[in-house]
């Protein structure tokens, strides 16, 4: 195959100088990354670290606090249906740009909130535009500008959040232990504006068809010593009208769900399970320790997305997501050990690759399930679930602290959930195989 076709377009790797250029596609991924790493990381990953001193300061109590994270996920439910369908048929720039001038916003007006009316207001307006917006900007617009290397494309981007977490985690705890953290949102309010928008806006792209090109690997035969996917390719674009009445996507989504209300719990809870909480001293180790070890997780999430994206490209939906759900069951025994060192480490460990399946995972398996036809309606309607099962893991696990005063018996609801999402999602395989032949 010569210069004029590798990558799947007209000229996409050479230049008129015969030297090859970086598909395009990448740079999508990389401003994906940046979007991450900043709006999605600060809302998903630091607000953890905001909890017991907003509780504290604002004189309410955790599950009031948990209610604010878990509504602005509520919110984002149907706000993903939304934006799915608008990722289909609108510029994702305009898009992009409204996410991260919300998040900017939001930050600004959480620096300054005196009441809690004021945090729930604000966390519904950053789950309307941000946490789901973001989510599916950088996994469904990767998505269609890769045929091959699509899972570790769309694994690299999302790992944005993880190594965004990694420098803003201990950033923002040092601000709200020397600055407060009025300061800190305000810092994390800047970063946003200045990392998030200029690539997105510069390089994003619904489809490679707009800028004159084909997706990646397209067209390309596979070589003779690689090793295919053990997927099978999808030769029929189901699309939303057949798949809202399939039982295998039901039970797709009854899988997300239940992730969602593995991750809603263990994010939301998991600094204040190492630390204290008021005057229930639950883990009593250190803020500061607390902080490195969830920076800890957050640089865990960098390296295990890209392996879940290899993973679910080089061995199939099967085998990821069996070890992803085997990763949430040993992170929430591990959970339950909290005054301990090895405990909280080795919980961050092992959830930091069983989390990477919240946003790996919905885009790949959406794709390699039922094809590309309206894969932004049908990945926001997964991610509108999951982020329901996330809002009630949070407020589930709230209110079971504030009732025992330990967070265990929240654990013991997320290692059952995890059983479920890694037994549904593996049935849906099957059913979407069956699904697809019959309409073939």
């Amino acid at each position: 195959m010569n210069d004029a076709t590798t990558n799947g377009s007209v000229n996409p790797s050479a230049s008129p100088s015969g030297k090859k250029k970086m598909f395009y596609g990448w740079w999508i991924v990389i401003g994906g990354f940046l979007l991450m790493a900043t709006c999605y990381t600060v809302f998903v990953n630091c607000i953890p670290l905001f909890q017991s001193h907003v509780v504290e300061d604002m004189g309410i109590t955790v599950g009031a606090f948990n209610t604010g994270v878990s509504l602005c996920t509520v919110v984002a439910v149907f706000a993903s249906l939304i934006i799915g369908k608008l990722i289909d048929i609108w510029d994702v720039r305009i898009l992009g740009t409204f996410t991260v001038i919300v998040a900017f916003c939001v930050l600004m007006g959480m620096s300054f909130m005196n009441a809690y009316w004021q945090f729930l207001v604000l966390c519904i307006l950053a789950g309307l535009i941000v946490v789901a917006g973001t989510r599916l900007l950088a996994s469904v617009v990767i998505a269609n500008w890769f045929q091959e290397k699509r899972g570790l494309a769309v694994s690299i981007a999302l790992c944005g959040s993880g190594a965004g977490g990694v420098i803003l985690s201990p950033v923002a705890s040092a601000l709200i232990v020397s600055a407060g953290w009025r300061t800190a949102f305000i810092v994390l309010a800047v970063i946003c504006l200045v990392l998030g928008l200029p690539l997105m806006l510069a390089f994003f792209r619904n489809k490679p068809e707009d800028k004159g090109l084909k997706p990646y690997g397209y067209g390309e035969e596979h070589k003779e010593n690689a090793k295919p996917s053990p997927d099978p390719d999808v030769t029929v674009d189901l699309g939303w009208k057949v798949l809202r009445k399939s039982a295998a996507f039901w039970v797709l989504i009854i899988g997300f769900i239940a992730m969602g209300v593995v991750n809603g719990a263990i994010i939301t809870n998991s600094v204040s399970n190492m630390t204290s909480v008021g005057d229930v001293v639950t883990g009593g180790h250190d803020p500061i320790w607390a902080g490195n070890v969830w920076s800890f997780y957050l640089a865990c999430v960098i390296v295990f997305k890209i392996s879940l994206g290899a993973i679910y490209d080089r061995k199939g939906m099967r085998v990821g997501t069996l070890i992803g759900s085997a990763a949430c069951v040993l992170a929430c025994i591990f959970l339950m050990f909290p005054t301990t060192d090895w405990g909280p480490i080795l919980a961050c460990l092992t959830f930091g690759f069983g989390t990477c399946m919240g946003t790996v995972a919905p885009a790949i398996m959406a794709v390699k399930e039922f094809g590309q036809k309206d894969l932004g309606t049908i990945t926001g309607v997964i991610t509108a679930f999951e982020m329901f099962g996330s809002a009630v893991g949070a407020v589930a696990s709230g209110a079971l602290f504030d009732m025992a005063g330990t967070f265990a018996p929240a654990w013991i609801m997320s290692l059952v959930a995890s059983v479920i999402m890694g037994l549904t999602l593996v049935v849906s395989i099957k059913m979407a195989r069956n699904l697809v032949a019959k309409h073939e």
